[in-house]
């Protein structure tokens, strides 16, 4: 066992627009075909089951928020290899999160949940377990896998607290104000130094906690549970490490589900460049709603004031948080909560506050996205991922150029590809070359997190495999689709029924 301290209803008219579709799916009518569809590959509940113990208290504690009513709340062990080709060699702990109801069917296939490095797996499952997509938890359970290295999957701790605040800050930590050079190498030397901490630390699996290796875990419990197939949801940079099991585990992706996906197989300087765009488009369109509630606390002109706050922080004026910090916070803050406009108004409350210098309230804000986004384990998994790396002397000319086009992301996005400028990467993992059923992909246009935008990025992805998948469209606000919208969540749920969705393959979902 390797040591946790080392491993720690729809218009009649000419709209061409997708259809809006309260969960309805079918053939819109169409005649019957004379030929009976392919067969799906079934899905099925686990022949052996983990060791489940309630943890409902336990798991809502660590993330500040409240136990969903009415939801049981398991959670579960899964040790695996640390190298899925050595089986017989060290293994590290996995953690596994069950959300199922009373009325959930003993005898049904689960959702598999994984969210990347961007968001722990479990606080992903939490957001399903409270909100409007609880009503599918009467027909699956879900089961959410943590990625080995944060939260409870053996977390690692192999970074000093320098390090770990000079990432969060983007170089700002403990300078109030510096020249943008002088932020870029503060950055660069921390990044550094974490790097051959982590390095020393881990060797010689600091190449083991990337997408690939995710996928093993998935696999894992897949073997564990002695199935066939697995119903897989991956939200968020989730969908890398649910594109990568497809691709590595042929055949065993017996549903797929991307749920506001990141660009599969994308450059690092590509990635940040439409994530800063997405972002920046998230955070406009935060303000408008709150506009649009009435009596907006972020005055006439919102996307201004969160300018003003940023650039409060970006010349230590914000009470030592600094631009990116809150930034971060504010993002996170969208990306979680639930998507009304009491909670919109609330976070505006604490902008505003903060612009006019009380900030307690968006420092506990950062506290929060800080646990939840930035642990030693997600920079390691990030960087691990990482596909050509940008080089220091380029930094200052990105801040510059997508500053101009993202005043509130650009010089963030720019900024944050130095944390991985230091690390070895692994070698990138191929696309999938096909799928045994077309995959349903929860396109939200307004995720504060990645940015949205990639599930178009991945059009080529399907082309080339033959894959001809559903695609939903929803322009609320939050990190996963399926977590913030029932009509959504009942798609899903006729997914994994045994017959395909059919047509229309472009639909659309209410806010």
């Amino acid at each position: 066992m390797v040591s946790t301290a080392v491993l720690a209803g729809c218009a009649v008219g000419p709209d061409t627009g997708p259809d809006i579709v309260t969960g309805g799916g079918g053939d819109d009518g169409a005649a019957p075909s004379s030929s009976a569809p392919p067969a799906l590959p079934s899905v099925e509940a686990p022949r052996n089951e983990l060791a489940w113990r309630p943890c409902a208290r336990e798991t809502a504690s660590r993330y500040g928020v409240g136990a969903p009513g009415g939801v049981t709340i398991e959670c579960a062990d899964l040790d695996v290899p640390v190298d899925p080709n050595q089986p017989s060699g060290d293994t590290v702990t996995v953690a596994v999160t069950r959300a199922r109801v009373q009325a959930t069917p003993a005898k049904a296939a689960p959702i598999v949940l994984t969210a990347g490095s961007d968001l722990p797996s479990s606080r992903a499952l939490l957001m399903v377990a409270d909100g409007p997509a609880r009503g599918l938890l009467a027909q699956h359970p879900v089961v959410a896998v943590d990625r080995r290295g944060i939260v409870a999957s053996s977390e690692l701790d192999c970074m000093t607290r320098a390090e770990r605040s000079a990432m969060a800050s983007n170089g700002l930590a403990g300078a109030p104000s510096v020249p943008q050079a002088d932020r870029v190498a503060r950055l660069a030397r921390a990044a550094s130094s974490a790097s051959d901490g982590c390095t020393e630390t881990l060797t010689p699996y600091q190449l083991s906690f990337g997408a690939s290796f995710a996928a093993a875990d998935v696999e894992a419990l897949r073997i564990r549970w002695g199935v066939e197939h697995l119903a897989l949801l991956g939200v968020g940079e989730g969908s890398d490490v649910a594109l990568t099991y497809a691709s590595n585990y042929a055949g065993r992706a017996g549903r797929l589900i991307l749920d506001t996906p990141t660009p599969f197989g994308a450059n690092s300087r590509d990635r940040a460049g439409q994530q800063a765009t997405g972002v920046q488009a998230t955070l406009r369109t935060f303000a408008q709603r709150c506009a649009a509630a009435g009596a907006c606390p972020l005055g006439a002109d919102g996307t201004a004031t969160i300018g003003d706050v940023l650039a409060k922080g970006r010349t230590g004026r914000l009470g030592g948080i600094s631009d990116t910090q809150a930034l971060s916070a504010i993002t996170t803050a969208l990306a979680v909560n639930p998507n009304d406009n009491r909670d919109l108004v609330a976070l505006a409350r604490t902008v505003a506050a903060a612009n006019r210098g009380d900030t307690s309230g968006l420092a506990n804000l950062v506290s929060s996205a800080q646990e939840l986004r930035t642990t030693d384990g997600q920079l390691v998994s990030r960087c691990n991922d990482v596909n050509g790396p940008v080089g220091q002397n380029e930094i200052p000319g990105l801040i510059d150029s997508w500053s101009k086009q993202n005043p509130l992301t650009g010089a963030d996005a720019a900024l944050s590809l130095m944390r991985c400028n230091a690390w070895s990467s692994s070698n990138p993992t191929n696309p999938p070359s096909g799928f045994p059923t077309d995959p349903l992909v929860l396109d939200g246009a307004n995720d504060p997190i990645n940015g949205g935008g990639g599930a178009d990025a991945l059009g080529a992805l399907f082309i080339k495999a033959g894959a001809r998948p559903t695609t939903v469209t929803w322009d609320g606000l939050g990190y996963s689709v399926m977590a913030r919208s029932a009509c959504a969540a009942d798609i899903v749920g006729q997914y994994l029924g045994n017959q395909p969705l059919g047509e229309p393959t472009e639909r659309g979902c209410p806010t």
